[in-house]
């Protein structure tokens, strides 16, 4: 039995993604080039600042040995200065070399009495050269003449850093109106392309409603075929079962479907999801919503399979049966059977994993990095010649890294290797290298494993915070309680790979189910 359970014509259905993919394209485009404009924001501020610190520096070096005669503090005072502690330098050094050498041939007593010896003559010896460099080096006492003469220079050094700071500014201004030009121009590429991503997401819009339209005629038209057949099954007539399983699944993924496309709140909808292991239902018949923009939590007892499920969506493994359908980046309802792995961040889906996968060669703004590469618009003939606009890029990416880390308070660690830092600091990292990608939906798998309670409670702070700021939908499995009740809006627990509750916090506290599988409550009791 043939069945066409996807809505619209072949046509319709490659224009949509072709709507979907140009809508992607653009997306990146307009991030890049706002990525460009704060960047091109901060040319005058650095070039001030820039410019100001060495002009202070370069006055400091001139003036400092002025300001330092006219307090008494002559060159030959300088030289002295130093020559003596070269000098001094140079006897602690040979009276360690003395020490070793006596130590290999004498017992400690002896060594102890040529020491006092060696530094009596050491003392004498560091006097006789210590008058010699007097004499090399006399005190000069300025006269009135020299001192207004060092002062003028002073006061010339002063008026010439004055000029410099006014060439400065001069400059200042005019790569302040250079970068004025620019970003009009840039903003004007911002709303054009802002413009034909509105259209195309009205496109998208607009597709998604003739699909729920049509849906509902073809659920119609399954759900009576599927009737005839049971109703033929029950009359005793031979109707193959597969044909009613096939009707039964599609039927099953309409609905799952039209459940996304009715409701825009929802972002991912898990419906009769089913993993085999052979004989092991990991998981089985598991069905929830989870909802745009909610914390919604995943637990249960060891091996209820809460990765299993994780797996499934992220299509690490293939799924035995059931539905998995999103609402991805670009609000397009897609089937997440129909993707690799790989393919899950530019559907909008990131994750993290039970234990850190950092890349410990590289700094920690460097993994940041490297996990932008979904994002690059450059081509590979910019990344073999090192165009000027991938390096605008690599700094645009390198910016937006640095200040995911600025946001989530580990700044300090931009420039460090991973090796060595704190296991709640590599958690916050994993978290940062997932907001990279841009995610409308970041799974967490475990995060506060191997954390103890303040950086549990940190993390929490830090989760939230990612919710609320960046607008991301947070699915997260874990096994603190604690955490879990304190931060998730919804919670789906599992026991055996089936549902035995779904609710807020409270709802499941409550819920004699979940009590029985973590705490084994009797029934008799």
């Amino acid at each position: 039995m043939a069945l066409k359970s996807k809505p619209g014509t072949f046509l319709e259905r490659q224009l949509n993604e072709r709507n979907v993919s140009k809508h992607r394209a653009l997306v990146l485009k307009i991030n890049y080039l706002k990525g460009l404009a704060f960047e091109y924001e901060k040319k005058y501020d650095q070039f001030i600042e820039k410019e100001t610190a060495l002009l202070e520096q370069y006055y400091q070096q001139d003036v400092k040995p002025l300001e330092a005669a006219l307090e008494g503090q002559s060159k030959n005072d300088i030289k002295r200065e130093k020559a003596i502690a070269k000098v001094l330098d140079k006897s602690y050094w040979l009276r360690r070399k003395f020490k070793t050498s006596m130590l290999k041939k004498n017992d400690e007593d002896t060594v102890l009495t040529l020491l006092e010896a060696f530094d009596e003559d050491t003392k004498i010896r560091n006097a006789k050269n210590i008058e010699v460099l007097n004499q090399k080096f006399p005190s000069i006492t300025l006269s009135g003449e020299e001192k207004t003469k060092i002062e003028q220079q002073i006061a010339n050094l002063k008026t010439q850093k004055e000029n410099d700071l006014a060439k400065m500014n001069q400059k200042g201004e005019a790569l302040k109106v250079k970068v004025a030009k620019f970003l009009e121009k840039n903003q004007k590429k911002i709303d054009h392309l802002e413009f034909k991503n509105d259209k195309l997401t009205e496109k998208i819009i607009s597709y998604n409603k003739t699909r729920q339209a049509e849906d509902k005629v073809l659920l119609d038209r399954f759900e009576s075929q599927l009737l005839g057949l049971k109703a033929e099954q029950a009359k005793g007539n031979l109707v193959p079962e597969k044909n009613i399983i096939k009707l039964e699944n599609t039927v099953n993924k309409i609905k799952t479907v039209k459940n996304v496309l009715e409701n825009d709140d929802i972002h991912l909808s898990i419906s009769n999801l089913k993993m085999y292991f052979g004989g092991v239902k990991a998981v089985n018949d598991l069905t929830f919503d989870v909802k745009r923009g909610e914390i919604f939590g995943l637990i249960g007892p060891n091996g209820a399979g809460k990765t299993t499920v994780f797996n499934c969506i992220t299509q690490f493994y293939k799924a035995t049966g059931g539905n998995m359908i999103l609402r991805n980046k670009e609000n397009h309802v897609v089937d997440l059977y129909d993707f690799k792995t790989h393919d899950m961040i530019k559907e909008g889906i990131a994750r993290s994993f039970q234990n850190v996968e950092l890349i410990w060669e590289l700094t920690v703004l460097d993994n940041l990095m490297v996990a932008a590469h979904s994002l690059l618009i450059t081509s590979f003939f910019d990344h073999m010649a090192h165009t000027p606009k991938l390096l605008r890029e690599d700094q645009v990416i390198r910016t937006k890294g640095y200040q995911i880390l600025k946001n989530l308070g580990i700044e300090d660690y931009a420039f460090r290797s991973p090796y060595g830092l704190p296991y709640g600091v590599l958690k916050k990292i994993e978290l940062a290298r997932t907001l990279m990608t841009d995610p409308s939906l970041i799974i967490l798998d475990e995060p506060a494993a191997g954390l103890n309670d303040a950086e549990t409670e940190d993390l929490a702070k830090v989760i939230k915070k990612i919710n609320e700021e960046y607008s991301v939908t947070i699915f997260l499995v874990e096994h603190d309680m604690g955490l879990v009740m304190s931060i998730c809006d919804r919670i789906c627990a599992i026991s055996f790979g089936k549902r035995i509750g779904l609710g807020t916090p409270k709802e499941i506290q409550n819920n004699p189910e979940v009590r029985k599988a973590y705490l084994g409550d009797d029934d008799d009791e």
